[in-house]
């Protein structure tokens, strides 16, 4: 008997890979048209100036050689059946305030969860209600060969809170969120002070129409947009908010923690953008088992 969800998969003509992967209980990125206020003819405004890596790139490099801290903003709203427009996932899973059952927090593949038992990171800091929207900080470190520290500083947003969570994702690229962070004796940027700024989860911009919010001091900043078909809602407001993608989507997908971890790993080595891709091909392929091309075909980078 052929599964359901194989069944929505052929009938939108989207997703080559099969989600069906034993590990993974469910993929909640399938969209549900009745409740996406965007659809295939309405066109967002297209902004024209493509820019580069070079600049961030060699900020990167910079920043590595002198063994300046690093530092990568994670925006995760929590997977929510109630106020995401995905097709339903389990009522645990999908409940937007349950932290430790979440499908991107605390389930198997859930960031936090994921990170704890990913034995290259050491979580440092566990931080509940950090605002009126964000319902845990967590911050995990790591050193480089070469003694560089590197940070990653996750928020889960509650699930109902998506507009909230892409605004402030969209204010950061764009220069409007000034903040830093200290742990112990270190200030650590974050917002738009953070060296990598990425958007994981539901992708919200399928549910909610959202303003360009343009670059205020046009200084380029890099990020990965991990979700649905997430060049194709993405693009104009990276390009308007000087935001370059390593990392977007081409389909449907499961914006599970182990391609956040694929792009950071590839991130921290240098590699380019087109090693982060096929990376993080093989990396989805060795959880969804759904071949490597089919898997590499799901991401895309740049414009």
């Amino acid at each position: 008997m052929i599964k359901p969800q194989f069944l929505l998969l052929i009938s939108i003509l989207l997703l080559s890979c099969q989600y069906e992967n034993q590990h993974s209980t469910v993929s909640s990125l399938k969209v549900n048209p009745q409740t996406s206020s965007l659809n295939e003819h309405e066109q967002a405004p297209t902004y024209q100036d493509e820019f580069s890596r070079i600049p961030s790139f060699n900020r990167l490099k910079s920043k590595i050689k002198s063994k300046k801290p690093l530092s990568i903003h994670v925006r995760i709203p929590l997977c929510d059946n109630e106020h995401q427009g995905i097709v339903p996932v389990p009522k645990k899973l999908g409940n937007g305030l349950d932290l430790d059952n979440n499908l991107y927090w605390g389930a198997k593949y859930g960031f936090k969860n994921h990170f704890k038992t990913y034995t290259n990171w050491k979580l440092i800091l566990s931080e509940k209600n950090t605002s009126n929207t964000i319902l845990e900080r967590v911050v995990f470190k790591k050193k480089m060969s070469n003694e560089t520290e590197i940070y990653i500083i996750a928020d889960a947003y509650r699930g109902d809170a998506m507009k909230e969570c892409l605004k402030d994702y969209l204010n950061s690229i764009a220069g409007n969120s000034d903040d830093h962070i200290k742990i112990k004796n270190k200030s650590l940027g974050i917002g738009s002070n953070a060296d990598l700024i990425i958007f994981n989860g539901h992708n919200g911009l399928m549910d909610y129409h959202l303003d360009i919010v343009p670059s205020t001091d046009q200084i380029s900043r890099e990020t990965a947009v991990i979700g649905c078909l997430s060049h194709k809602y993405f693009k104009d407001h990276l390009l308007a908010s000087k935001g370059y993608p390593l990392l977007m989507t081409t389909n449907l997908m499961a914006p599970e923690a182990y391609v956040v971890e694929s792009v950071i790993e590839s991130w921290i080595q240098l590699e380019d953008e087109k090693t982060i891709r096929k990376n993080t091909g093989i990396a989805y392929h060795t959880y969804q088992k759904c071949g490597i091309n089919g898997a590499t075909n799901l991401f895309t980078y740049g414009w």
